[in-house]
């Protein structure tokens, strides 16, 4: 579930337990994770966490930010990419960020400078990539007979989920940490969300229709299951 502030989404989720007050805290993950009695509607909940948004927010990208300290992008790291790999090539002079070989030469004199050159890079990569693939899995669903709107994208950096449809508004969220798959791994969750336009769950309808335009749906969602081998392994 998810809280808007200032723009930007908020991440919690909910643990009912027998307890008399509502209880908040972020975790390393950047998640908002609330302890609620279990007679607490979901309206009361939704409002404890809107009137401290502000409060949490700051926790939230604290947590972020410490995470993304916590990852390498150092000259030469290797980092996961479309199934493969990528390497970071840093460069002290001003230049455009672009993967040559399978090295990203960027612009950066320090971690931070490289962190944003090529968290930049990353994202104008994905959202040109989720934007042919949702007319691809649009126009796969109309071909097959399906009546489906043509959705509406927004991309988030998901921990639980690799995307969400919401289908009265016609929105699809897709994970920006796909992108660290093989692209028929993205190519089927596309599948998988647009088929929620038609079952809002996951009913042997569901599977039909999914299943019809996405046969190889199972092969490309066992992979997603698996966690990904470390960079240092030597695996790719």
């Amino acid at each position: 579930m998810e809280l808007e502030y200032n723009g930007k989404p908020l991440e919690y989720r909910i643990e009912r337990k027998k307890m008399k007050h509502i209880r908040v805290r972020v975790k390393t993950d950047g998640i908002i994770h609330v302890s609620a009695p279990h007679s607490a509607p979901e309206s009361e909940i939704f409002n404890f966490l809107l009137a401290h948004a502000a409060e949490l927010a700051e926790l939230t990208e604290r947590a972020n930010a410490q995470r993304r300290q916590a990852q390498d992008f150092s000259d030469h790291s290797r980092h996961h990419w479309l199934g493969g790999s990528i390497t970071l090539q840093w460069h002290p002079t001003p230049r455009p960020t672009a993967l040559v070989d399978g090295e990203l030469c960027l612009y950066a004199r320090s971690e931070e400078e490289a962190y944003h050159a090529c968290r930049q890079w990353m994202i104008t990569e994905c959202t040109a990539l989720y934007t042919r693939l949702n007319r691809e899995v649009y126009t796969a669903f109309r071909n097959a007979g399906y009546t489906v709107p043509y959705a509406r994208i927004q991309i988030k950096e998901m921990t639980t989920r690799w995307g969400s449809c919401t289908a009265d508004s016609g929105r699809i969220s897709m994970n920006f940490r796909l992108m660290q798959y093989p692209l028929e791994c993205i190519r089927s969750v596309f599948c998988h969300e647009y088929a929620h336009f038609l079952h809002q769950n996951h009913s042997r309808a569901f599977y039909t229709v999914l299943l019809s335009v996405c046969p190889d749906y199972e092969e490309w969602d066992a992979i997603l299951k698996k966690p990904l081998m470390s960079m240092d392994s030597g695996t790719r």
